[in-house]
Order: C-alpha cells, then sequence, then structure tokens
C-alpha cells in the first residue's frame, strides 16, 4: 500500500483507512483526508517548449475548480500533468472528461504508483500552477515570442540592435496582454494564426519598413518550424504558424 501521510492531529482508524484507499484507486493521496488525480495531457507550449501553455490551460483549469467536486486544479512547469485534488472522491468518468473533452484535450489518467514522483513536488512554487496562476507560464511564453521575432532577423543582419531591442519591446507588451486572456481552443488557434501574426507584423513595420518586416516575420516563422520539427511538436495544424497552440 502506498505510503500516506498523516495531516497534524487527525485521528483515523486502520479500517477506515483501508476502506478509504480500495475506494479510490485511480487516485493518489498526500494525506488521508485528500484525494488526488494526476493526468497526462499534451499542454506543453509550442512557442516556449520547455514550459507549459497558460492560454490553452487556463480555460480547463477555470473550469475545473467551478466544479463542485473539485478543490483545486493545477498544471504543472512543464505542461504534460494536470493535478485535480477532489473535495470527496475521483470523478474521472463524470467530472474530468467532460470538461477536458469541451475544451479539446486529450488525457490519460495516471495511476497511483506513477503518480509518486509528482507528489513529491506537488505544489511547490515555479513547479505547479493552479488556476489563472498559469498566467506566469502566458508571460514567460510572450518574452519568447519577443526574443524570437527579432533574433534570426539579427543573425541575418536585417535590423539592428537599436531596432530589434523596439521591435522586442513592443511585442513583449502586447504578448503579455493577449496571452493571458481567455479564449476557446478554436478562438487561440484562430487568433495565433491570424490575429497574432499581423500584430507582429505591425509592430515590425512600424520600426523597420514594411519590405523588411514582411523579411524578417517569414525567417521568424521559417525557423519556428524547423525548430518545431526538431521538438517533435509540429502538426499540420502548426505550420502556418508557430504561435498556433496543437489541437488534441
Amino acid at each position: 500500500m502506498k505510503k500516506s501521510f498523516v495531516v497534524p492531529f487527525a485521528i483515523i482508524s486502520i479500517a477506515a483507512f483501508i476502506s478509504y484507499a480500495c475506494n479510490q484507486s485511480r487516485a493518489s493521496k498526500t494525506s488521508l483526508t485528500e484525494v488526488i488525480s494526476f493526468y497526462e495531457v499534451p499542454l506543453v507550449c509550442n512557442a516556449a517548449p520547455d514550459i507549459g501553455c497558460g492560454s490553452r490551460s487556463k480555460p480547463v483549469l477555470l473550469q475545473l475548480e467551478k466544479n463542485p467536486a473539485v478543490k483545486e486544479a493545477w498544471l504543472n512547469r512543464a505542461g504534460t500533468v494536470i493535478a485535480i485534488v477532489w473535495k470527496d472522491k475521483d470523478q474521472t468518468e463524470t467530472v474530468v472528461k467532460a470538461i477536458f473533452d469541451k475544451n479539446e484535450i486529450s488525457f490519460t489518467p495516471i495511476s497511483e504508483n506513477e503518480a509518486a514522483r509528482y507528489l513529491t513536488t506537488f505544489r511547490r512554487e515555479n513547479l505547479w500552477y493552479r488556476g489563472a496562476d498559469v498566467d506566469e507560464l502566458s508571460r514567460e511564453e510572450a518574452t519568447t515570442i519577443a526574443e524570437s521575432a527579432v533574433k534570426f532577423a539579427l543573425e541575418k543582419n536585417l535590423i539592428n540592435e537599436d531596432e530589434a531591442q523596439k521591435i522586442r519591446t513592443e511585442a513583449e507588451a502586447y504578448f503579455k496582454t493577449e496571452l493571458v486572456k481567455i479564449r476557446t481552443n478554436e478562438q487561440l488557434n484562430d487568433d495565433s494564426q491570424n490575429k497574432f501574426r499581423d500584430a507582429l507584423f505591425s509592430i515590425a513595420e512600424k520600426y523597420i519598413g514594411k519590405d523588411r518586416a514582411e523579411k524578417a516575420l517569414e525567417l521568424y516563422q521559417k525557423n519556428c518550424e524547423e525548430q518545431s520539427k526538431e521538438d517533435g511538436t509540429l502538426t499540420p495544424a502548426t505550420k502556418k504558424d508557430c504561435c498556433k497552440k496543437n489541437k488534441s
């Protein structure tokens, strides 16, 4: 039986614990009063593959926490696992499936034994993000997008450092505002393919003119595609714009 941690002053009989453990075979327990389920999810950020996608995960985390059966909903920093702390018992089939399906997120429940490694860091600051706290990941993504938007043009001497800094600063501010907005998966995909691309072009055009802005954006998209291929995150849906998120 998996070791659990006793909440101070909690007095629960051995018989009650055995019954509880049997009834919650799919959930992991950090204490005798908590039932926690972990799920593998494909929420890695395409633009910043070292972190989870705040824009994709935020709606589902907030919807989960609005459900009366859910106490807390968390995403790990890598964007590969969502954890749910239940108020009573695991309700994967009746609660999780409906919400994940609505948000077009595929998921795989993680067994109690496999979940043990996540319990060692669960709720740790900067490793797990609850609800709207994933906005921190979106702001990190904004910085990465802004840096990537000028990196390749700089390498090709298409722009100078002064121009790059102006584009970088404005692009970062723009995406820090946009990426924390709540969007459906369809809206996010559409904005990534159209609105965000047009915004990047407009920002660049302001400082380097139309011709160089077009070339800079072309370099950005080309290199972004190549990086996505190396990371294994490129899908037919992402070929048009590397800001676009995978549809699960």
